[in-house]
């Protein structure tokens, strides 16, 4: 693997905790060489309509500016940037995240909590040694809580659920802001009626060893150390301390203020989670969805995209016609070789234009007349491993606005500069659709260029006329571009 910088690095703006990671790869292997964590509470910042309080984004912003001086040695590139629960789910973040990115200096991306799930199982895969046993993993964070099973480097079932050690303390904290024995009994409650709806699909599963990965199973380990050693949490123990801890006698003194407040909310959590999924112990592992963020970035910079893989994936699923996925791909992308657009921020154009080709037809399995409508369903709700919901949201636009129509309306939420951006792309995957719909290859590749708002494609003499067909669908193409301010010629 080379890289244009040994050093990479992964960002996890989360609900409780903002993570920072820095690794080297050297002879294909990643050594972690730095690391930063700052307690935010996000979640804590969110007030009752459901926006992110002005307090709560100064906080972020002046840890994203300790976090940037930094990263200012590192390429943009492999820097790698994600906000989960709290920045999924509070009222218009972009305000903010624009703020944010321009702070950080790179992209940040919203995941969703199946990718959330996932990056969190790569990392404590990439920590531990991969015995093909098949293993449980939980993550407890501010505003959800990730449950996974996987073998190796492979996440088979994975959940996110809207439990956290931020979110619970907020909703069961006494007038005085603490959680008490009366609290912590309601969260343990909610967190099992939550586990409820997985339980039995989890249990059927079944694993042979269980990791818990957050700062909070982590606390809680050191709270169980003297009992336990301090890498493992028991049953037992766990019982014990849920008891103890309103009997003051463990002290929680040992930990931040921060932590120490929402310390207990994450205790309830645990202990739900053993409850219900019959667990006797939980390994501590060191490693989380910073981690897997990081190992994800160095696998998109090599051979290792996980989302060609889930591009594969769907295709087999949908039962694609992947010889004419292909056709149109090589097309497209050779169209786009041929002219330039501005940038899409934290999105690969090239890459995303050839995954929307392959997925072009996804809809044609429930309908062939509005196909790229069910397309854009598909792409834009489905969990998509590896995929942030931005680059999602491209996606599921470009197969949307391959055929017909091209109207204001078809774009939903896509603001002016991204627009702009988009077009060149749609017209590339437009124009390789029209040209395959015969669903054979082209004896003759013609030019595509770009200049002043006008697409000019020029054909080899005498092209168009043997091929009435394509020549048809080009004069319709004319009249759909019009919406977008752009015009079409050729010859």
């Amino acid at each position: 693997m080379k890289f244009d910088s040994p050093y990479f690095a992964a960002v996890d703006l989360g609900s409780n905790s903002f993570h920072m990671v820095i690794a080297r790869v050297q002879d294909e292997r990643v050594e972690i060489i730095d690391r930063e964590k700052e307690m935010i509470q996000l979640a804590r910042g969110v007030n009752a309509e459901g926006y992110l309080r002005q307090d709560a984004q100064q906080r972020a912003l002046a840890c994203l500016a300790r976090f940037a001086e930094r990263l200012r040695h590192i390429p943009r590139h492999q820097i790698r940037a994600v906000g989960t629960k709290t920045l999924r789910s509070t009222r218009q973040p972009k305000l903010f995240l624009k703020e944010a990115e321009k702070v950080l200096g790179v992209p940040i991306q919203i995941i969703s909590g199946y990718e959330e799930a996932r990056l969190v199982y790569s990392g404590l895969a990439h920590s531990v040694t991969n015995d093909h046993s098949q293993r449980l993993v939980v993550d407890i964070g501010g505003g959800s809580t990730e449950l996974i099973i996987g073998q190796d480097y492979e996440a088979q079932i994975l959940e996110s659920l809207p439990m956290g050690c931020v979110t619970y303390t907020e909703m069961f904290k006494s007038s005085s802001g603490k959680l008490t024995a009366s609290g912590f009994e309601k969260a343990y409650l909610a967190a099992c009626a939550e586990l409820e709806s997985i339980r039995r699909n989890y249990l059927k599963a079944g694993w042979k060893i269980a990791y818990g990965t957050s700062g909070t199973i982590r606390s809680i380990a050191d709270l169980a150390q003297s009992r336990d050693g301090g890498a493992l949490i028991s049953q037992v123990s766990l019982e014990w301390l849920s008891t103890e801890i309103f009997d003051n006698k463990v002290t929680l003194t040992k930990f931040p203020g921060l932590r120490r407040s929402v310390l207990p909310a994450g205790l309830a959590i645990l202990k739900a989670v053993f409850d219900q999924l019959k667990l006797e112990s939980m390994h501590v592992g060191d490693a989380a969805l910073k981690e897997g963020l990081l190992y994800d970035n160095i696998g998109r910079l090599s051979e290792h995209d996980y989302r060609t893989e889930t591009v594969r994936k769907l295709q087999v699923q949908y039962k694609i016609d992947q010889d004419q996925a292909e056709r149109v791909e090589e097309t497209a992308l050779e169209f786009w070789k041929q002219i330039e657009g501005p940038v899409l921020p934290g999105v690969s154009r090239t890459k995303i234009l050839a995954w929307a080709a392959q997925l072009h037809e996804i809809g044609m399995s429930i309908s062939h007349s509005n196909h790229h409508h069910h397309g854009y369903y598909i792409v834009r709700y489905s969990d998509l491993a590896g995929f942030g919901r931005y680059e999602q949201y491209i996606l599921a636009n470009l197969v949307r606005a391959q055929r017909k129509g091209l109207y204001a309306g078809k774009f939903e939420e896509v603001d002016e500069q991204t627009m702009e951006a988009l077009i060149p792309l749609i017209v590339c995957l437009r124009l390789a659709v029209v040209l395959h719909r015969r669903r054979e290859d082209l004896d003759v590749m013609p030019k595509l260029q770009f200049k002043n708002k006008l697409f000019t494609l020029t054909f080899k003499k005498r092209w168009l006329k043997d091929h009435p067909l394509t020549l048809d669908g080009l004069e319709q193409e004319k009249e759909y571009y019009e919406p977008l301010g752009v015009s079409l010629q050729f010859a």
